[in-house]
């Protein structure tokens, strides 16, 4: 499908576009989302910006630039909160209308523009006939424009007892339909999908609703994607009407990889997530995102092949370095080791991230360092390896190259190994690292084996390092 290689995350590692709803208009996709800022200590403190790429190259993006600021909403984070997760569809007036929510105010509110990228203008909130409001807390709203024309908002947050929004959440998410104008209620809101207070004894059970509704309509059937009440799993709903009779369908990713295959143990770090499905050249894709800098708000967006099963059911997919490429990438050339899909440590325990306990100094995780005033220049790397900290990449089509190097930084002694699977049992590489003053590249042979095959690095020795990348040649 791609020209160039697409990577996850599929965005330039300096940029940090989570809560991904993706969107075909016209020869496409378009992604947005919320915009977050490396190091940052609270989510979305960025404008909305859009971002694109041609269906038929899906790793050649750019950015559409600032699609809706701050100051077009009229307050800035410390008057009227984040710029949350928005969606975007297109009226029957062929204009595009963009749906978001402050995360300090109630309002569902919206914006529109004459084209895709924007830049938007607001335009209102969504209210009843009188122009009262819910009294929920509309957040995260998804919307989908059905094939007859209607439309349907969907939104809620349903958060776990101990939440300090416990007082303005309900035990459902809600649906709504809306008038031709795209905010006037028409009909709503109705409790669709149960969450934590609710789901007992339900199939939902261990799965409820917590937050970023993403609707989609696949083969007659409504189909609701939403992050469940462990935060890190996007889960799905489906039923045969658009508003009522939802049943749970399952997991489609963890950012932390847990439940693929069965595994129990946290993959990478991993916090909150949000995101949608697309189909694209009759292959679909589940968009999500990850943590980035010890800690929950710094989010990158990713997306991965998932496959539609015969019986109209998605299975989980893991979390990969290749999501939307056609194919493994090329065992040959310079990657990152900000791709890393995989950072296994012992430190990264069953708690996911939180804004309020920061852990870059116990935790590897992935890095940027500010150059300059241009975020391009900036570098991103895996901070704070340890002893017997796995880092993981998948997948490569091996075969071609003979060495390896790696570009690293560290005051002791080291050696990294690198294997083809993730116990560490079959190595194909082991690289002798120095002591640096800075950036300095260290080489070994490489003897990796023909065929399609993950790439683990392992750091050996009492030591803690910071990666910048590898090469394979």
């Amino acid at each position: 499908m791609s020209k160039k290689q697409a990577m996850n995350p599929y965005l330039p590692l300096w940029e940090y576009v989570p809560d991904g709803e993706p969107r075909v208009f016209g020869d496409r996709l378009y992604v947005y989302g919320s915009h977050d800022e490396a190091g940052a200590e609270q989510f979305c403190v960025g404008d909305y910006v859009v971002w694109s790429t041609p269906i038929e190259d899906l790793g050649d993006w750019r950015c559409e630039g600032i699609s809706y600021s701050y100051e077009q909403a009229g307050a800035d984070i410390d008057e009227a909160g984040n710029l949350a997760a928005p969606d975007c569809v297109m009226g029957a007036d062929g204009r595009y209308y963009l749906y978001y929510n402050r995360g300090a105010r109630m309002s569902c509110e919206v914006a529109v523009s004459d084209e895709p990228q924007g830049p938007f203008t607001y335009y209102g909130n969504v209210t009843f006939s009188d122009g009262s409001e819910p009294k929920a807390k509309l957040f995260d709203p998804g919307v989908l424009v059905d094939d007859d024309g209607r439309i349907y908002l969907y939104t809620g947050f349903v958060p776990t007892p101990e939440s300090p929004w416990i007082n303005v959440a309900g035990r459902y998410s809600l649906a709504f339909e809306l008038e031709k104008d795209m905010k006037t209620i028409k009909q709503g809101p109705f409790e669709l999908l149960p969450g934590c207070l609710a789901s007992k004894g339900t199939e939902y059970e261990g799965h409820g609703f917590y937050e970023a509704s993403s609707p989609r309509k696949i083969n007659g059937r409504y189909y609701m994607v939403y992050s469940s009440e462990v935060s890190h799993n996007l889960c799905y709903a489906v039923s045969d009407k658009p508003m009522s009779d939802y049943h749970y369908g399952g997991i489609l990713i963890s950012n932390g990889d847990f439940g693929y295959k069965g595994n129990e143990l946290p993959k990478m770090p991993y916090g909150n997530t949000h995101g949608g499905l697309v189909e694209i050249g009759n292959q679909w894709y589940i968009f999500y995102h990850r943590q980035t800098h010890g800690i929950e708000c710094c989010r990158q967006g990713c997306a991965e092949k998932i496959n539609l099963n015969a019986d109209g059911t998605f299975s989980q997919v893991e979390m990969t370095s290749c999501g939307l490429n056609d194919g493994p990438l090329e065992g040959l050339g310079t990657y990152s080791a900000a791709y890393a899909c995989n950072i296994i440590h012992e430190s990264i325990g069953k708690e996911r991230y939180s804004i309020r306990k920061i852990v870059r100094g116990t935790q590897p995780h992935i890095f940027e360092e500010k150059i300059d005033d241009y975020k391009e220049h900036n570098i991103q790397y895996i901070a704070n390896m340890q002893n017997k900290t796995i880092a993981g990449f998948k997948y490569f089509h091996l075969g071609k190259a003979k060495n390896i190097s790696l570009e690293v930084s560290t005051i002791k002694k080291c050696r990294m190994n690198v294997y083809i699977d993730e116990e560490c049992t079959e190595e194909i590489a082991s690289i002798s690292i120095g002591k640096t003053t800075g950036w300095k590249s260290f080489k070994g042979k490489f003897n990796g084996p023909e065929g399609i095959y993950p790439l683990y690095f392992q750091l050996v020795g009492e030591a803690s390092i910071d990666w910048k990348s590898f090469t394979l040649q």
